[in-house]
């Protein structure tokens, strides 16, 4: 690999870089120090002398000119010559800078070829086997697509040089040379990630790839190549030195310094008979610097046979992985060998020629991929074995645990859509399928019973698309009754997520048949579910199960077509309103069993992130022979009836303990695997186990040479009762790939839920479908165990992982319970200085503490009342306010209307006289946080508070801050140069907002949040008169809101338990 510096970009096929770092074609900076200095020195010197100003100016004429910007003698080459009234002006490229300048004749001097020894600085690179492409539009057809083109696209330009720009180290992988032109594959590290720039190109569709022979082919026609057997360039080197230099004996090039790798090269073993070699200059060239980077090269025979050995270990672990086409990324291999010509004899060729030109062909379509993932082979940079292997799984493994077998749809053009959605989903820049999309995709376009559980489960797209598609096909629902009803009902578990399903049906359904989706939420009263209309040809309905529920309860001939129910977010339904989804799925059960319903699909797709009891009675009570799509490991293990243990131990305990978790006498063989988190860990578990007669494996990234040793050992068969423990580090998952563990045991911590997950899969082999289930299995017959040990220094998972216990039904400890309640306490010790929960202040309780960020106790010195003037808030009574911002039904600002004088008034005349003086609008130059400033709105200026800034700037230029209106309550983004300086007086008045919350009453059927039914309709009202208007009363009339007795009662309680002063009991009374 090279390090280089860029110095200029054309485009991605033309950019100039001078070559860094130790390497044999790196540039020596002090050696360019001296001959810049010495050029300045002679031509300064003979700057009076016309004898070595040149007689004649010609196009592609080496000199040495003067550069008025860089003030110093330069090598160029002249590119073009304009005739001038009094002087020749001629375009000249400085060759070890990258820069087209303009030179006066006068100022071009004759090049001394004592100056042209070194080889030009600059060096003119191009991606290899990379090429543009430009979008085509065809107007007649009107359609779009994507085809190569001859010069590149000013996007791709652009986006290429704000990678460069944006990367902290350049690297590039010299593959070809044509001519004056190397041909890279280029790397950029960004934020520490090394990325393949001629992949990102293609990945983006602002490139695409094009085989070494059809490279080959293409630059033929541009230009011709250099030939290999040249013997004058015979070392791609050469072409790093000026022209007239490349023709010259190479005894003389060894006089200077720096220069004599062109001879040593041709003299290195490694490189013997290049000039006649017909294998490609890449191969060429990666084993020249193959061996002359070795670093064990000189070492002893039997270390560099451990190495050899490594590598042959490595190799064979490649061989034996599926390798993956990278969705979006067209791979091709380095080599320009036609796979006939590897494979034909010829009557010179020596057999071992052949056996690598063979060995390599065989592994092409690997090499690509394997230099994506890690640039360097040799690993330059220190990549250990390890971490080079794990490069090649990581990432590319999905773990999927499926009912009935699945083909995967890889892409949007191969997935189960009708040309119109993909369409959409193009226009709309979908990525393509996730690899959960790509499996529940097919089935559920195919109107089968499907169960998902992934990290994405909440993403509404995991169904949509096929659901939509299907929905399309209007010859499926022919025998249907000829009546008004929805033929899908989509059941969220809140409004809020319903609107957003609804918004985005609206987004995709753009077909030649629209379905007129309806939103639907229905209130307490009974003669809104009565009165109900349909609008006509509705096929989809998006809503909530209490909604639902209470249309069926009083319109149930609504639903005789229907036949696709979706459960989304399927486990908060049931833990949430688990009666009224039952009721649901029954009344769809009975109403699809019908004789006259068997040609008409009937369909339940359940989508969600956790699984449980109740997602397994639904598949086993509702769903037919159902496809269930399981892509995170830990909720597969659930399903797959893997018993779950926990000890709780001190850490200097955990060894004891481990003893006692394993079964030295098992009944049926067992193999357990024990993760650590070091390899000292590792250690120290193996020799314990050994030390209890237990034949112990080990693995670690400092024993990756015997990993063929350990999966050999591992994957032997073992007779009833034997036992085979391996220790290993989690870096290691990958490369064992285990799937037959029947008992893990976390001896160390999972880092993540994606270590844990994996751990787990480690037993997939051994999960149990529900079909093989059967009756609910009792703990001492599962064959499959997770033990976790849990100590001190866990115990901030202690919560994450009793709540895992509790969905797995395990034995939790009394003492896990008493653990979580004390780690509880200590994570709420710690949201001292988070503002107060906000449904505990609108209804009296959080719906859940253990995830909530806010705080859930009075703290006096934030929540002690203030004043907004020299006289007190009232305790109790009837008060009259302005409502000056409304959030929701029963949440807002406003400021209290006193009787004496108005503050607020005042204020508002005195900034408004202030800032009338256009002299007094002095913009901010810095912004700081919880900063006083103005703020001009329209006519009116305004007191803020800045709550945050932005740490980049917005398109245009402009930061963004965020603010409160002291005044007002509402808070929002302005740009800083809105911001105004306010004067230390008006610093002085208290905020005059104070927030008002409506008590004892909260929203029905268990939200946590105002359904807009409530606060759009009716609260616009409040802004006439509070006073006559009793907004509870109003509330609950609406049938949105349901009567909370207990609001006022546990505030009070929550109240007492601090230090603040006591109160009236007269707020038991506030409406």
């Amino acid at each position: 690999m090279l390090e280089i510096l860029v110095l200029k970009i054309e485009d991605p096929g033309c950019f100039w870089v001078i070559i860094k770092g130790s390497g044999n074609f790196s540039d020596n900076e002090v050696d360019y120090q001296k001959l810049n200095s010495a050029m300045n020195d002679f031509y300064d010197s003979m700057c009076q002398d016309i004898e070595i100003k040149p007689l004649i100016l010609e196009e592609g004429q080496v000199c040495v000119v003067y550069c008025q910007e860089l003030k110093c003698w330069c090598r160029a080459i002249i590119k073009s010559i304009v005739s001038s009234a009094d002087h020749y002006l001629a375009e000249c490229f400085l060759v070890d800078f990258a820069k087209f300048i303009p030179v006066k004749s006068k100022n071009i001097r004759v090049a001394v070829d004592s100056f042209m020894k070194l080889p030009y600085r600059a060096k003119k690179f191009r991606l290899y086997c990379t090429k543009p492409v430009t979008l085509h539009i065809d107007f007649c057809e009107d359609s779009a697509q994507i085809v190569p083109a001859k010069k590149w696209d000013s996007a791709a330009v652009q986006y290429f040089q704000s990678v460069l720009r944006a990367a902290t180290q350049v690297e590039a992988k010299l593959c070809a040379v044509e001519e004056d032109t190397f041909e890279v594959y280029l790397y950029a590290t960004i934020k520490n990630e090394k990325v393949c720039v001629n992949d990102d190109l293609v990945a983006k569709n602002f490139a695409y790839y094009v085989s070494p022979i059809q490279n080959k082919k293409h630059d033929s026609l541009e230009k011709p190549r250099l030939s290999i057997k040249s013997t004058s360039l015979s070392n791609p080197a050469l072409t790093l030195w000026p022209m007239l230099w490349q023709g010259k004996d190479s005894q003389a090039m060894k006089n200077s310094h720096g220069v004599n790798f062109l001879s040593q090269s041709l003299q290195h073993p490694c490189c013997k008979d290049v000039a006649g070699d017909p294998r490609p200059t890449s191969v060429i060239l990666d084993q020249a610097m193959q061996c002359d980077r070795d670093p064990l090269r000189h070492l002893p025979k039997r270390t560099c046979e451990a190495k050899h050995h490594s590598i042959s270990l490595r190799e064979g672990v490649e061989s034996s992985v599926d390798w993956p086409t990278k969705r979006g990324i067209t791979i091709y291999a380095d080599p320009d060998i036609p796979a006939t010509s590897a494979l034909s004899q010829k009557p010179n060729e020596k057999p071992q020629r052949l056996a690598e030109k063979k060995d390599y062909d065989e592994k092409n379509g690997c090499v690509k991929l394997l230099q994506f993932l890690n640039p360097d082979p040799l690993r330059a940079d220190g990549t250990s074995d390890l971490q080079q292997l794990q490069k090649l799984t990581l990432g590319t493994q999905h773990p999927v645990v499926l009912q009935n077998k699945i083909e995967p749809c890889l892409t949007i053009d191969k997935s189960p859509l009708t040309s119109d959605l993909k369409k959409v989903l193009q226009r709309k820049k979908f990525p393509g399928p996730s690899p959960t999309e790509s499996y529940s995709w097919p089935p559920i376009a195919r109107g089968c019973d499907v169960v998902v559980i992934s990290h994405s489960g909440n993403d509404p797209l995991l169904y949509l698309p096929p659901l939509l598609t299907i929905l399309q096909m209007g010859g499926c629902y022919k025998s249907l009754p000829s009546r008004n009803g929805p033929l899908a009902v989509v059941v969220c578990p809140r409004w809020r997520k319903a609107q957003f399903i609804f918004e985005l049906l609206g987004d995709y359904n753009m077909s030649s048949r629209p379905l007129h989706p309806v939103l639907l939420t229905i209130g307490l009263h009974k003669d809104e579910a009565k009165n109900m209309r349909l609008p006509r040809g509705c096929d989809v309905i998006v809503t909530t199960p209490h909604s639902l529920l209470r249309l069926l309860t009083y319109q149930s001939l609504l639903f005789l077509r229907l036949c696709h129910l979706v459960l989304d977010e399927v486990e908060v339904l049931f833990s949430e309103a688990n009666e009224q989804t039952f009721a649901i799925l029954d009344n769809f059960k009975k109403n699809v069993e019908v004789d006259e319903r068997e040609s008409a699909p009937h369909q339940v797709i359940a989508v969600g992130v956790h699984w449980s009891r109740h997602v397994e009675h639904l598949v086993q009570e509702f769903l037919n022979d159902p496809y269930i799509v399981i892509t995170a490991p830990e909720e597969a293990a659930l399903y797959g009836s893997v018993q779950q243990v926990v000890h709780l131990c001190l850490e200097c305990e955990k060894t004891s303990t481990l003893l006692q978790v394993l079964d030295f006498m098992p009944s049926q063989a067992q193999k357990t695997l024990i993760f650590t988190c070091s390899i000292a860990e590792t250690e120290i578990v193996c020799k314990v186990v050994e030390s209890n007669s237990i034949f112990c494996l080990k693995m670690h990234k400092e024993l990756i040479f015997n990993l063929k040793s350990v999966l050999e050992q591992w994957k032997k068969k073992l007779s009833s009762g034997s036992h085979i423990v391996l220790a290993s580090t989690d870096d290691c998952i990958p490369l064992l790939d285990i799937t037959d563990a029947t008992c893990v045991v976390h001896f160390s911590f999972p880092s993540s839920p994606k270590v844990f997950g994996g751990r787990l899969y480690c037993m997939s082999d051994h999960f149990q479908s529900l079909t093989q289930q059967g009756s609910p299995v009792e703990y001492g017959d599962r064959k499959t165990k997770s033990v976790l040990l849990l100590t001190e220094r866990n115990a901030s998972h202690a919560v994450g992982v009793l709540r895992y216990l509790e969905r797995a039904d395990a034995k939790i400890p009394s003492e896990l319970y008493e653990f979580s309640a004390g780690v509880l306490e200590a994570k709420e010790d710690k949201k001292a200085r988070r503002p107060l929960c906000r449904h505990l202040k609108a209804f009296g309780f959080c719906k859940d503490k253990r995830i909530c960020p806010d705080r859930h106790h009075v703290n006096p010195e934030l929540d002690m009342p203030r004043k907004v003037s020299d006289q007190a808030l009232p305790t109790y009574g009837y008060i009259q306010i302005i409502p000056s911002y409304i959030s929701n039904a029963t949440n807002y600002f406003g400021r209290i209307i006193e009787k004496h004088v108005d503050l607020y008034a005042t204020l508002k005349a005195e900034l408004n006289e202030y800032f009338k003086d256009s002299g007094n609008k002095v913009a901010v130059e810095k912004v700081e946080n919880l900063g006083l400033y103005g703020l001009e709105e329209k006519t009116l200026f305004h007191r803020v508070q800045v709550l945050e800034t932005s740490q980049k700037e917005e398109a245009g230029g402009l930061e963004s801050v965020l603010v409160t209106f002291l005044d007002e309550g509402r808070t929002g983004l302005v740009t800083k140069d809105q911001l105004l300086l306010l004067p230390e007086t008006f610093h002085t008045l208290p905020p005059q907002a104070v927030e008002f919350i409506v008590c004892r009453v909260k929203p029905a059927d268990s939200e946590m949040e105002w359904n807009p039914k409530v606060h759009v309709t009716k609260l616009p009202n409040l802004k006439t008169s509070i006073i006559d208007y009793n907004v509870r009363a109003e509330i609950l009339s609406t049938g949105m809101g349901v009567d909370n007795p207990e609001h006022v009662q546990q505030l009070t309680t929550l109240y007492k338990g601090t230090d603040m002063p006591a109160r009236d009991v007269g707020l038991g009374q506030t409406t």
